[in-house]
């Protein structure tokens, strides 16, 4: 706390800030902590490891535009870490912005995620309501790691009745309840 108080602006992973929210975080006090980590990152921009440590803390609490925030500032230092792209997917998809969560999912799965299933689905239902072709595709693509996935399937199930016309079912069933008639 004296750290704190006479050193309040100290950048760094060493400085007086980060080392009060791993000590905060520590002793579960997580809201002061996690204010501690937003103090850091709003004044230091190089503190990768703060900013990483942000998202995960802002995303439990579902704080989806500090999420935002720490997610674009890590991206813009190391825009080739793939849990970043997948919580900037989360937070956009949090706060209603369709198209931002897209193109975090589409870049999810550009950069070999750990569970390709899961990338593949997750962009499948953001896709789903504007680009069944697209959705159905990725929802494949999930199928295709893992045919099991329940709702994967249930994905796929539900584009197809999308994409399928009603007119020729009904047709068809006429069809086939008239020679029965006669």
């Amino acid at each position: 706390k004296s750290l704190l108080e006479a050193y309040p602006d100290q950048r760094g992973l060493n400085g007086a800030l980060y080392q009060a929210a791993v000590i905060e975080s520590a002793l579960g006090n997580v809201d002061q902590a996690y204010e501690h980590l937003k103090e850091l990152t709003r004044i230091d921009g190089a503190v990768a490891d703060a900013y990483l440590r942000l998202m995960e803390m802002a995303m439990e609490k579902q704080d989806w535009k500090v999420c935002r925030w720490a997610a674009e500032c890590y991206l813009a230092v190391n825009p080739l870490l793939g849990r970043a792209y997948e919580i900037l997917m989360m937070a956009n998809e949090g706060l209603q912005d369709t198209e931002a969560a897209i193109e975090a999912g589409k870049n999810v799965v550009k950069l070999n995620p750990l569970d390709p299933a899961k990338a593949h689905y997750q962009l499948a239902r953001l896709l789903h309501p504007a680009d069944p072709e697209e959705a159905r595709t990725h929802v494949l693509l999930a199928l295709e790691e893992a045919p099991r996935y329940r709702e994967a399937q249930n994905l796929l199930l539900s584009i197809h009745q999308l994409t399928q016309p009603t007119a020729p079912r009904q047709e068809a069933a006429s069809e086939t309840s008239s020679p029965q008639a006669q």
